[in-house]
């Protein structure tokens, strides 16, 4: 083989191989620039949040000891009252669902 044929291989290859190069460049150039974009939109997501931190805080409850003894004897009196109308109110479906299904309603037949 003459030394102009080793010359051409050389620099195809060598071509080729910056050409891979840049290729796989522009690819990771693009990928971080996607990259940057997704974090300058969280970014802006996390400003908003903190905007609304106030907003988004959980109400810490009042010290029972702070309210004192007739209050806190009010509150539990009626969570009791609640319980004990749910209570009723699930009594009262169980029975009508058991009605139906003693007394299932009569289904009118059509007769020839």
């Amino acid at each position: 083989m003459a030394w102009w044929a080793w010359l051409i291989i050389w620099t195809v290859l060598v071509l080729g191989l910056l050409g891979m190069l840049a290729w796989l460049g522009w690819r990771l150039f693009k990928k971080g620039a996607a990259v940057f974009r997704a974090l300058e939109e969280l970014g802006d997501k996390v400003a908003q949040l903190n905007e609304n931190v106030e907003e988004l805080a959980l109400e810490r409850p009042e010290r029972a000891i702070a309210l004192g003894y007739p209050e806190m004897a009010r509150r539990h009196d009626l969570h009791q009252e609640r319980r004990v109308r749910l209570r009723e109110a699930r009594r009262e479906a169980r029975l009508a669902r058991g009605k139906l299904l003693i007394n299932p309603p009569t289904i009118p037949t059509l007769r020839k």
